[in-house]
């Protein structure tokens, strides 16, 4: 078959703008006597896990809690998505994608996502693939980005701010963000961002901080006074083995920083200031 579906989008229903960013999704694959494109639901299942918020879980993840005759429910509802949202409805998920591969002399790959509280399918697409040439990370990305709404794709993180000082101003990401005391900033994250705290009569704080996608960092900010005697973090007996602990944190928990911001202290999730 020539690549008469390439891409053929059939947007079966339009995503509520209020979907669960954090909802749980399941990802399951139907064949069709079609061996080609192994292992396709598990690529989604780890493309899902890194650029969405999602609780993903794969075949072999729903097998454990549904039970071992899964893949054959699977092979009887064959598409159906009445019979797929049952599956979705044991398990406590919200939504399921199901993956379908068939040969039509090409490779036909359909996706589905169907709706268990509906049990009606809330977006599809399908594409004509040659065997020996699965679609790429790139592909796949596309894929999903059209299947699922556009808030999905949106991660965020949490940065508290604690100052020693009150009305200091507050400036995260190039951006001023209100006076000390501050409430905690919800941003877009996985990112960067440069921290500076400021207020007349002391000298200015400033640290950089890397927010992981889900995580919240604490900043604590002391304010010093220009000639001032150094905070007890400033000092070079702390600043020494605060560097071996920057050295040293594999796991990237606490990063201490040699400049005027003495620690970030993870709330949630894994984070650093350096």
């Amino acid at each position: 078959m020539t690549r008469v579906l390439v891409l053929l989008c059939l947007l079966v229903g339009i995503a509520r703008a209020d979907v669960d960013p954090k909802r749980k999704v399941i990802v399951l694959e139907y064949r069709s006597g079609s061996s080609a494109m192994p292992h396709l639901a598990d690529r989604i299942v780890a493309r899902l896990s890194k650029q969405t918020s999602l609780n993903v879980l794969g075949q072999d993840q729903t097998r454990t809690v549904y039970g071992e005759h899964l893949d054959l429910v699977i092979v009887k509802c064959a598409g159906e998505p009445e019979c797929v949202a049952r599956i979705g409805q044991k398990v406590g998920a919200a939504e399921v994608i199901l993956v379908g591969i068939s040969e039509l002399g090409d490779v036909i790959l359909t996706i589905q996502r169907i709706d268990v509280s509906t049990r009606t399918v809330s977006s599809r697409l399908a594409d004509s693939v040659t065997a020996n040439s699965p679609p790429n990370d790139q592909k796949l990305d596309g894929y999903l980005t059209k299947l699922l709404p556009a808030s999905d794709f949106l991660r965020y993180g949490i940065i508290d701010i604690i100052s020693s000082e009150s009305g200091a101003l507050v400036t995260v990401g190039g951006t001023q963000r209100g006076t000390t005391p501050i409430g905690a900033l919800k941003l877009k994250a996985p990112a960067n961002y440069e921290i500076r705290i400021e207020k007349r009569g002391f000298q200015p704080f400033t640290t950089s901080v890397q927010l992981p996608a889900d995580g919240e960092l604490r900043v604590r900010a002391n304010l010093a006074r220009p000639g001032g005697a150094p905070a007890w973090w400033q000092h070079w007996y702390v600043l020494a083995p605060a560097a071996l602990v920057v050295a040293g944190a594999a796991g990237g928990t606490i990063y201490f920083a040699t400049e005027q911001s003495p620690a970030s202290e993870p709330l949630h999730g894994v984070g650093s200031v350096k």
